[in-house]
């Protein structure tokens, strides 16, 4: 057989054509099996005559009387309704208990903040551990147990918790990807889309609830997240690599600047290589955007504060998506653009509750603005109203923005009073996520290039034999169980690595800036997310749903 890690010319141009139906048909509304309609396939197999085409896979019986009727929707709304059921715990509870550590700045104000937190190191303190240089503050984490309150009872519960969310969702996720990927004892694939959750939707639905009630508790009674042992800049970086993967995701339909390059412009790159980044991380992408919004969840106490509250809005989102895959709302692109700008909002709110308004000292502009140059240039383009106007309007948000922040930087003024000094912070942030756009794009390029040569290489000889082969054995099988088992340990130490990796910079008090360490992050995140989709996934679940050759 051939090489199962490669990612041949063969599979290339079968994804392209499956992902090119596939979203026709999410424009309709009606998600189907795409990839096993493709009719230049169909045509071949009905030439073979009824003996090849008998041994094709084929689709279950997907009309249902209640394929009409969204429960998906049903699901969503339920999802938004225990969220914001628990936001009012967290509110009302924190507020019988006297919680009002809104801010570090606040913390001789505050009633509550002395007594269970250590002041952020905004001066230096010779001699103390993480508390010692210039930098320290930047890293501090303020809303964490006092060294004497922490003991291995308040470490052991919320690590525990981490790890079990993580890991029975991950489990859930694999076996309805597994499903999804491969037919049944009769030769039929299930619908791949549909308007009704399954049973691994509703496990995954209630696991999260269940973890975020539990996470209340944990806040409640041991306190400390994640946060006692790894790095903020980790937990940021997490989220940012997820975002940036959606970018990856969302590339064939809205390109990168603009809305460019079109659909109809990456036609004749469909079988490039240049193009396997894309369609590695459509396929793998949810392993990767959980872990990053479970680990970012678990770092954070469930605090009372605006900035908590937007933030695990956020995290909620990521696992409402994800407790919904395979589903039509998970592809809804408003839906998915709220996921991606949620954090300009949460960004701001932040910077705002926890930087006082001091002339020059404010850091909400550089989030806000920085955030929102992102949306402009990128994120604005997919949403499906674009293709129905002309391609000039897509100036006007440019000039809006433009219009807003040249106005606002005539307010914003640095430590001296100097209007439009600061106008060069809001490309921090898109610069962050273009930078490690490329990166990524390169390290996958990279390794898909590898694949190929290798591959080339042991078949070069046989190609025509294993053709013939693969069209006898009809309908692929599962992966065996042993090769399951390597996977799942390769997954488990891949992103035990990211973990550590955050525990051992915190530990050693690594005296770095904290975009210079937010970027070793990205950096490490973006090739754990590249090797882990380009090897270990594609070992057992197939970059496309596997069928008989048509040589």
């Amino acid at each position: 057989m051939m090489n199962d890690t490669s990612v041949s010319q063969s599979q290339m141009s079968l994804v392209v054509a499956a992902e090119v139906k596939d979203k026709k048909a999410e424009d309709e509304g009606k998600q189907a099996d795409l990839e096993n309609d493709n009719e230049g396939s169909m045509k071949r197999a009905n030439k073979k005559g009824s003996s090849a085409e008998s041994k094709q896979p084929k689709m279950a019986d997907e009309s249902s009387a209640t394929e009409s009727y969204r429960y998906d929707v049903v699901l969503w709304l339920f999802g938004m309704l225990f969220f914001s059921l628990l936001i009012s715990l967290m509110f009302g509870i924190g507020s019988i208990r006297g919680w009002d550590a809104d801010s570090a700045y606040n913390h001789n104000m505050s009633n509550s903040s002395m007594e269970r937190f250590l002041p952020e190191p905004f001066t230096p303190e010779p001699g103390v551990y993480k508390r010692s240089d210039k930098e320290a503050s930047s890293r501090w984490y303020y809303w964490k147990l006092k060294p004497e309150d922490v003991t291995a009872g308040t470490k052991l519960f919320v690590w525990f918790s981490y790890c079990l969310h993580n890991l029975s969702v991950w489990l859930v996720l694999y076996l309805q990807h597994k499903q999804k990927s491969f037919p049944d004892v009769n030769g039929k694939y299930e619908k791949k889309y549909s308007n009704t959750p399954d049973k691994y939707n509703l496990i995954l639905f209630g696991l999260n609830v269940f973890f975020h009630l539990l996470h209340l508790l944990n806040t409640h009674t041991t306190y400390d997240g994640t946060a006692a042992d790894t790095s903020e800049a980790s937990s940021q970086s997490s989220v940012i690599v997820a975002l940036i993967i959606m970018l990856f995701i969302e590339f064939k339909d809205r390109g990168v600047v603009f809305g460019y390059p079109s659909p109809y412009q990456l036609r004749k790159y469909q079988d490039s290589v240049w193009l396997s980044p894309v369609y590695i991380l459509r396929k793998y992408h949810g392993y990767f955007i959980y872990w990053a919004a479970i680990f970012t969840f678990w770092y954070h106490p469930m605090e009372n504060t605006f900035g908590h509250a937007f933030g695990f809005a956020h995290t909620w989102f990521f696992m409402l998506q994800g407790s919904l895959t395979f589903t039509n709302l998970h592809l809804n692109k408003y839906w998915r653009f709220t996921l991606e700008v949620w954090v300009t909002i949460h960004s701001g709110v932040v910077a705002v509750q926890t930087v006082p308004n001091i002339m020059g000292k404010e850091l909400w502009p550089m989030f806000v603005f920085g955030f929102a140059m992102a949306i402009i240039l990128t994120q604005l383009y997919g949403l499906p109203f674009w293709k129905n106007i002309p391609s000039w309007t897509r100036a006007i948000p440019v000039a809006v923005y433009a219009i807003i922040v040249v106005t606002s930087y005539s307010f914003i003024r640095d430590v001296q009073g100097r209007p439009f000094t600061r106008l060069q912070e809001i490309i921090r942030i898109p610069g962050i996520y273009y930078l490690i756009l490329l990166i990524g794009w390169l390290i996958i390029v990279a390794i898909a290039k590898l694949q190929r040569i290798s591959a080339a290489r042991s078949i070069s000889s046989s190609k025509e034999s294993i053709n013939k082969q693969e069209s006898k054995e009809g309908a692929p099988s599962p992966p065996p169980r042993w090769k399951e088992v390597l996977v799942l340990l390769g997954t488990v130490t891949t992103y035990a690595v990211s973990v550590f990796l955050s525990w051992i910079f915190e530990y050693i008090d690594l005296k770095v800036n904290l975009i210079v360490l937010t970027m070793i992050y990205c950096f490490s995140f973006t090739l754990i997310s590249a090797v882990f989709g380009s090897f270990l996934l594609k070992m057992v679940i197939p970059l496309q749903r596997a069928r008989p050759s048509s040589s």
